[in-house]
């Protein structure tokens, strides 16, 4: 795909919730800590594996835009970099199954339909064709003040209830996309899932609140034993470290590697989220920050 067109792609996703976040994000300065500082271990301890970064591959919609087998060289990529790919239900039961064999860990996100049936099928299939852990896109469950659809399928709120069956039949970790409030986030503990990503889907509505901004809340609310993933606005190294010090246990990249992927295959994604990590790390270093699970947020300030 030429370089013009894919970043003509990327642009069209933007919206105004997209420039409040980087608005926050620009807003948020980084102290220095450098006495009985050392180097930093990135690694990233989920649901009983560890990964060698806490940066994933975001969930990416248009994947076919993004050249011939943007979805599987993006596997190839997550499987080099030893780190999570994150796919929708837009994709097959049979490219999940071939996006597996690659040997990446795969976390699937379906869309929350309508039908509680067919929520539950989608997730057994993804279950079945071996992703490593699944989640649901909650905001997706409104557009134009009625139920979101796609096609014939339609997508509604899931209620504390549903949450908690899907959870209970599908037996894997299990984490709610989509979330933006303290109030969520204590009814997917509450519903036994095992986390949430902060996320408005790139402007999926109007003035929304930056994912970072209600971050620290929710980790105050849910506790550690909850696992807080945050998407939206991590463009680039700077970015995730403060997402990290202000209480993230794992991270979301999405459009940003969308040009890397467009232009170098799996190797421009992972040189990409490689030189991500290590400015990442380089934050982390020079603030005392030893690992993801011992950050302080004091260590950032809004001005």
């Amino acid at each position: 795909m030429p370089e013009n067109e894919a970043k003509e792609f990327i642009n069209r996703m933007s919206g105004n919730s997209d420039s409040i976040t980087r608005a926050y994000f620009d807003r948020l300065v980084i102290e220095q800590r450098l006495i009985d500082s050392d180097l930093a271990d990135m690694s990233m301890h989920l649901f009983n594996e560890t990964f060698s970064t806490p940066i994933m591959l975001g969930v990416i919609g248009g994947f076919s835009k993004l050249g011939e087998n943007a979805l599987l060289k993006s596997a190839q990529a997550a499987k080099e970099l030893d780190t999570v790919l994150w796919v929708s239900s837009h994709v097959t039961d049979e490219d999940l199954r071939e996006l597996v064999t690659t040997g990446a860990k795969i976390g699937y996100v379906c869309k929350p339909y309508l039908d509680q049936e067919v929520f539950l099928s989608k997730l057994a299939a993804a279950k079945e064709a071996g992703v490593f852990m699944l989640a649901t896109d909650i905001d997706h469950a409104y557009k134009n003040g009625n139920y979101d659809s796609q096609g014939s399928a339609a997508f509604g709120p899931k209620s504390t209830a549903q949450l908690k069956e899907a959870k209970e039949k599908t037996g894997l970790p299990f984490i709610a996309k989509g979330v933006l409030s303290v109030s969520d986030a204590r009814k997917c503990k509450e519903a036994g899932l095992d986390g949430v990503i902060l996320s408005h889907h790139h402007n999926i509505y109007s003035y929304a609140i930056p994912p970072v901004m209600v971050l620290p809340e929710v980790v105050k609310a849910v506790g550690d034993d909850f696992t807080v993933i945050v998407d939206c606005g991590i463009n680039s190294g700077v970015e995730a470290f403060k997402a990290i010090a202000l209480g993230a246990k794992g991270l979301c990249v999405a459009r940003p590697y969308m040009l890397p992927l467009a232009k170098g295959g799996a190797e421009g994604v992972v040189e990409f989220i490689k030189k991500m990590t290590a400015d990442c790390r380089e934050l982390m270093n020079r603030t005392g920050t030893i690992d993801i699970y011992h950050s302080d947020p004091s260590v950032i300030h809004v001005l």
